[in-house]
């Protein structure tokens, strides 16, 4: 029996449940809310100590971190595979797990933070925020989450994060070569790894960065578009409120103006 605990608009549980639909898998879905700290519930913290989402639950045993799940995931359940037979092509999707976790997501999270996040957070009331906020056990994020509900985006982080993004479309597209996958002819957790950057980047409304790399550009089309990953996109029921119109076409001038 598999379960998992996750978050709709979490990039790393993003990540999950598309192996989980890649591999044909059922599973007991539990939400975990990340703007109502759920993941700071002890409940959730005797499953997860580290207190993030996502967690894979499996007959009772509890498996932490995105990249691990999906590696744990192809060892219990090896077809379809995900990973290459050939070593070098594994150890290269190996590779983009490891690239999407220490270098794109921390540029995914800023950009997500000014845009999708600090709308909820100043919409709360403030007795609601605070009593929210009264869970989580690091001073320095509880500092970070007050200062997100009082302040107003800051174009100076989102130019920071539309470079960094940029640089990661850019070797997106120079890996790929003639290639329709990360490592191959073959979809795998390279893959996976890398699609909550492009699933984030066109709701964020950067589609823009992939101008000028058609490689890159046509495989998120592909990613896109595939059963899986379309399977573990949020519910639109779930789905944070994205940035207007107006905020996207600020986001587009101000990438223009850093070129």
């Amino acid at each position: 029996m598999l379960a998992l605990y996750h978050e709709w608009n979490s990039v790393h549980s993003f990540k999950v449940r598309i192996a989980l639909v890649e591999k044909e898998l059922e599973w007991v879905d539990h939400a975990v809310e990340l703007l109502k700290f759920e993941h700071l519930r002890p409940e959730y913290l005797a499953l997860n100590p580290n207190g993030v989402v996502p967690t894979l639950v499996h007959d009772g045993r509890a498996v932490v971190d995105s990249s691990v799940i999906c590696e744990y995931l192809e060892d219990v359940y090896p077809t379809p595979a995900l990973r290459p037979a050939d070593p070098l092509p594994r150890a290269r999707a190996r590779n983009w797990l490891k690239y999407h976790d220490d270098v794109a997501h921390a540029a995914l999270r800023n950009a997500s933070f000014q845009l999708l996040y600090k709308p909820q957070l100043a919409a709360m009331p403030r007795d609601e925020l605070a009593a929210r906020l009264s869970l989580h056990p690091d001073p320095e994020r509880r500092r970070k989450f007050l200062d997100g509900a009082r302040s107003d985006v800051e174009w100076p982080v989102l130019g920071e994060s539309l470079r960094a993004l940029r640089g990661i479309a850019v070797l997106n597209d120079r890996e790929l070569g003639e290639r329709s996958w990360l490592v191959g002819e073959m979809f795998s957790l390279a893959d996976i790894a890398m699609a909550p950057f492009a699933e984030r980047i066109v709701n964020l409304g950067m589609a823009f960065l992939w101008g000028g790399l058609p490689r890159g550009a046509a495989w998120a089309d592909r990613l896109l578009s595939r059963h899986s990953v379309a399977r573990a996109c949020p519910p639109e029921r779930f789905r944070l409120p994205l940035p207007s119109a107006e905020v996207r076409q600020k986001l587009e001038r101000l990438y223009s103006e850093s070129e």
